[in-house]
């Protein structure tokens, strides 16, 4: 009797042009989709569409590209050309999927350097917008801010506390776009964008994809021990 079981595949994408969604996220031709929201996925581009549209929040999609593995956070599945493929035997584990991640922005120089930041809305930006146009080195918004607070100090503190709302609230909502244009006018320009539960770990996933990536004002990642034999 004949096996009529379909064989599992996987998606992948074959193109995806700098038109296309996946261009955002710095997605590439032959990036495998390994799974969605922690679970393999084996379904049809139909199907994805299907499950992304029912998750409320944006779905974390998981891609292989050679022995490297990485997430993005995307509300649509119209990333690229998709195609399916049989499962290679050299597929890799799928990784965790926090509940804590967020979309992390990757820009690069022409020089060579990157950098990178949350593309969610920051809730220290909305508390404490000094401290957060600090840790975000907008130094000349924080000038700004400084600037406006001494005006506002002969008119009394109910003035100065208008001020420091009115900033957060703006912050919350423009914090990424202020400090896109500050990266721009550096020089940098958008590479991927990365899911990550951490800056760190979106450091470290970019890595894994170019382990010769340096990012300003991190330390150098630690370089690999060596067996003991090798030491002598």
């Amino acid at each position: 009797m004949a096996d009529d079981k379909t064989p599992e595949s996987v998606l992948v994408l074959k193109r995806c042009r700098t038109e296309d969604a996946g261009h955002v996220f710095g997605l590439r031709g032959g990036d495998i989709l390994l799974g969605v929201n922690g679970t393999a996925w084996r379904g049809s581009v139909a199907a994805l569409q299907k499950r992304i549209l029912q998750h409320p929040a944006p779905s974390a999609l998981s891609f292989q590209r050679k022995d490297a593995v990485f997430t993005i956070l995307t509300d649509r599945a119209d990333l690229g050309q998709w195609q399916a493929e049989p499962v290679p035997q050299t597929l890799a584990a799928l990784p965790d999927t926090p509940e804590t991640l967020r979309n992390w922005e990757i820009v690069a120089s022409p020089r060579g350097g990157h950098d990178l930041f949350s593309t969610a809305p920051s809730l220290l930006a909305l508390v404490a917008p000094p401290i957060w146009l600090a840790q975000s080195r907008l130094w000349s918004g924080l000038a700004l801010f400084v600037a406006v607070c001494a005006l506002g100090l002969p008119v009394g503190w109910p003035l100065i506390g208008c001020v420091w709302l009115a900033a957060g609230l703006h912050l919350w909502r423009n914090g990424v776009q202020h400090q896109r244009l500050a990266l721009q006018l550096e020089g940098y320009s958008r590479a991927a964008i990365i899911a990550a539960a951490s800056e760190a770990s979106a450091m470290a996933g970019w890595r894994a994809l170019n382990p010769n990536a340096r990012f300003r004002f991190a330390a150098p990642p630690a370089p690999a021990k060596q067996p003991a034999s090798e030491l002598g």
